[in-house]
Parts: structure tokens; C-alpha cells; sequence
């Protein structure tokens, strides 16, 4: 028996065996506290347990599971996970900011670049996690178009009424796509804003507590800026100091994250505080919407 097997409702389990064969992307839809992270962990963890090569993508880019905040992140565990938090990503897709608002484009991109590499990797089941941002046009919008651009065969909607079938009405004549509908479990606590500022700062702390102060040559990488992307060198200045960085390799995966420390206009070196000892594989810089204090 399971872990999962001792506190979980039985609708879980139906559909759980309604998605297993076959299984292909299952995305999870639903406002915050209503228990998508822990229903994506039992789906995980069940389908592994059973042999499937399965992949689980955290899409929730403010409270994240796998990796720091900002980013989006993919783990194919090879063992039943009884706890994702404690997971390593395999691949993470740099957004730069801990909320999708103003960046739907970014985030829906991000997800499918990683359930791609998901597929690529031999994930027979990607899990797909998302935010809570359900409600009207904004939320619609982010999500009815990652449902375009993902085809899930499954979408998990996990709702305390109907506050997520607005999205679904757009899914529910699809050929090819099953709706399953759940309600929260009765174990789900709502969080504060305080709770979640928290929780987001703790995991910036835990990713850049060992950090150093590193350079690299603006000759050697592409510097990325969303907001002026026309920038030139010589328009770098001291208001950059403190801004996230997303440290890309060739495939604009993110390597991991930076903070923007300084930029030497002789030498034409940017410098850098991360946890990285490496910074040979970077070949893009992208400049995060988030401003870090050192020490956090």
C-alpha cells in the first residue's frame, strides 16, 4: 500500500484510474487552496508507482514546488515521490516575475517548451500544475490558450462551485480531451498573502544563501532585456544592480538565476551574484522583472 493510499479521497483514485490508460498530459485547473499541487503529487506518485515514465511540471511560478520563484520547473523522479518539495528539476523555463499577470504569453510558452522536453525525455504522463489565476478575462485568457497550445488529453478542474467553467466551456465538445471535475478535499487550508510572501522569500533565501559575486563577458552572452529589448551596452547603468536574472543555456532553458551586480564598461564584463561555481554553459542573460535585495 501506497502513502497515498491512506488519506485520499476516493474520487481521487476513480480518476486516477479514468486517466491511467492511457494517460498523456494531464493538466490541473483551479483558484488558489484547492489542493492542485497535492492532487498533481498523487497523480505522480501513483503513476509512477505503477511503472510509468511520468513528468511533473510546475506551472505555479509564485509558489513553486520545483525550483526558485519566477520560474517554471520540470522533474521526472525515477522513485514515488511522497513529497515533491524535496525534488530536483530537471529543466527550468526562466519567466523572471511570481505572478503571471502580464506575462501570459511567457508562462504559456514556458509550459510547453518543458511538457515538450517532457515527451523528448519519455514521459508517457505529464502532470501539469498550474497558478490559481482562474478568474475573468485575464484568467481565461492564460489558461484557454495553454490549453490550446498543451491539446492535454486530460484536464483535472478542481472547483468549490463553477469558478472554472468559463475556461472549461471552451474544452468541453474537444475530440480527444476528458474533463474530470473534483471539489477541494476537506484537508485544504487557504493561505494569506502574508503566508505566500513568506513562502516565496524563504525559497529565494534557501536558493541564494550560498551565492558569490562572479563575472561574465558581455562578448561571451546575449544580453536580454523584455522591457527594452533594443538596449544597447551603452544604455547599462546602476539602476540594474538587484535585478533577477535568468542564466539560459543554448536551448533558453534556465541553468539557474542571478542577481545583477555591477557592469564594467572597459572590460565589458557584467557581474553576477549565484550559487553557480560554473558559468561556461550561459549563453543568454535574461533580465527578471524582480528587484533582490543581498542578504535576502
Amino acid at each position: 500500500m501506497g502513502v497515498f493510499d491512506l488519506h485520499v479521497p476516493e474520487d481521487w483514485h476513480r480518476v486516477f484510474r479514468e486517466i491511467s490508460d492511457p494517460p498523456g498530459v494531464v493538466l490541473l485547473l483551479g483558484a488558489p487552496d484547492t489542493g492542485k499541487s497535492t492532487m498533481a503529487n498523487f497523480m505522480v506518485y501513483k503513476s509512477i508507482e505503477e511503472g510509468v515514465r511520468t513528468a511533473y511540471i510546475d506551472g505555479d511560478l509564485g509558489q513553486s514546488i520545483i525550483g526558485p520563484p519566477t520560474t517554471l520547473g520540470m522533474t521526472c523522479p525515477l522513485e514515488p515521490p511522497a513529497d515533491m518539495r524535496g525534488l530536483k528539476w530537471d529543466h527550468l523555463y526562466f519567466i523572471g516575475a511570481t505572478s503571471p499577470a502580464g506575462h501570459s504569453l511567457a508562462t504559456a510558452v514556458g509550459v510547453k517548451r518543458l511538457v515538450e522536453r517532457a515527451k523528448e525525455e519519455g514521459a508517457e504522463m505529464v502532470v501539469v500544475d498550474t497558478t490559481g489565476l482562474v478568474a475573468g478575462a485575464m484568467g481565461f485568457e492564460l489558461k484557454f490558450y495553454k490549453i490550446e497550445l498543451l491539446n492535454p488529453q486530460h484536464i483535472i478542474a478542481i472547483q468549490r462551485t463553477e469558478e472554472v467553467e468559463h475556461i472549461l466551456k471552451g474544452c468541453r465538445r474537444r475530440k480527444g480531451m476528458k474533463i474530470h471535475r473534483l471539489s477541494p478535499s476537506q484537508e485544504v487550508h487557504s493561505r494569506s498573502q502574508e503566508v505566500r510572501w513568506a513562502y516565496r522569500k524563504r525559497k529565494f533565501q534557501d536558493y541564494f544563501q550560498r551565492c558569490a559575486r562572479r563575472a561574465i563577458s558581455l562578448d561571451a552572452v546575449e544580453f536580454i532585456n523584455p522591457e527594452l529589448p533594443l538596449l544597447t551596452k551603452e544604455g547599462i547603468d546602476e539602476r540594474l544592480k538587484g535585478r533577477l536574472l535568468g542564466l539560459n543555456d543554448e536551448e533558453y532553458f534556465a541553468i539557474g538565476l542571478g542577481i545583477w551586480d555591477g557592469f564594467d564598461g572597459n572590460s565589458n564584463k557584467i557581474y553576477i551574484l549565484t550559487p553557480l561555481d560554473n558559468l561556461g554553459g550561459i549563453r543568454y542573460l535574461h533580465l527578471g522583472y524582480l528587484s533582490l535585495k543581498v542578504p535576502l
